[in-house]
């Protein structure tokens, strides 16, 4: 009789165990939502291309950029348009609180292969990348690009230091641009130096001689970006009665030719050479000189941030 008790009692343990093992995990409690993720944490895209972004829960979507890509999407899913080169964070945001971001790489169109044709029939590059110099080879009459042999690029007194070339240049590739920061000596130059050991400043003769003959025919194309407000002075042909100024106050007796936006993104400009012709017919082009000079404020930790610089005949 006690051992049928013990038996008892053991079976009734035993079931209890079965029963609980084999019970079902506790369902979400109604005011926990499933975890947030995204099918795309990255995008490249080149302007005026699209995307669709998928996430796993509900939510708002937005963009901290939206001049370079916006967002529209209602619940699960948001199509990304590419606007204009530059960086943009997509975030979508859950009812309960929870976020994740995808960041879009805006291109110019073009893309790697260079942004397409440079302007003008012919032309003189001092700042030109190289896929978009390979791309345009047919064209390029001579280059002034520094190359560490007979032309180079000459900071003047260590007045700026190497700065970080950050996003797209200006042909929308990852080649890179010319990038520079303003020290502490109180006034900032450089310049692109065509020594005698070479025929550059023999090129850049022919140039100015070139213009001065057919000024309406010639322009100086060069880009600039940047998130200070930083005013810059720039002239060509070691002239300096060719100077202007790209920013809000005139510096260095330069007078203000343009100022730009100031959002990090690539401002475009096209100068035209009849404005210093009588200048370039004073004087000619000799050895040793600086065919581009870029002279910034000397407030310390200022950007000089520049791309595709180059002469060009329309």
């Amino acid at each position: 009789m006690k051992a049928n008790k013990l038996f008892a009692i053991a079976l009734a343990a035993l079931t209890l165990v079965g029963f609980n093992a084999c019970k079902p995990d506790p369902e979400p409690k109604p005011d926990e939502e499933p975890t947030l993720a995204l099918d795309q944490t990255s995008l490249q895209l080149e302007a005026g291309a699209t995307a669709t972004i998928t996430a796993t829960v509900e939510a708002t979507w937005t963009s901290n950029a939206e001049a370079v890509a916006t967002v529209a999407g209602d619940g699960k899913t948001a199509v990304v348009t590419a606007v204009a080169e530059g960086n943009a964070i997509i975030t979508a945001t859950t009812k309960g609180g929870q976020t994740k971001t995808c960041v879009v790489l805006v291109s110019k169109k073009g893309g790697e292969q260079g942004g397409g044709s440079l302007k003008g029939s012919q032309f003189w590059p001092i700042i030109l990348d190289g896929t978009t110099l390979e791309a345009n080879q047919a064209k390029m009459v001579a280059s002034f690009q520094p190359n560490d042999v007979d032309q180079f690029l000459y900071v003047w007194e260590e007045t700026y230091a190497g700065g970080q070339a950050t996003g797209l240049n200006f042909h929308g590739n990852s080649d890179g641009y010319t990038a520079l920061t303003v020290t502490s000596k109180g006034w900032a130059g450089m310049g692109f130096c065509l020594t005698a050991d070479g025929n550059g400043w023999q090129a850049a003769e022919a140039l100015r001689a070139a213009i001065v003959a057919n000024p309406d025919d010639y322009f100086l194309h060069m880009a600039i970006k940047a998130t200070d407000n930083g005013s810059h002075c720039f002239y060509i042909m070691g002239n300096e009665a060719t100077k202007f100024v790209l920013g809000a106050t005139a510096v260095y007796d330069g007078p203000i030719y343009s100022n730009f936006e100031r959002d990090g993104s690539w401002a475009e400009f096209d100068i035209p050479m009849s404005k210093y012709a009588s200048a370039l017919a004073a004087t000619p082009v000799a050895a040793g000189v600086n065919v581009f000079v870029a002279l910034t404020e000397g407030t310390a930790g200022l950007q000089l941030n520049l791309d595709a610089v180059y002469f060009y005949k329309k």
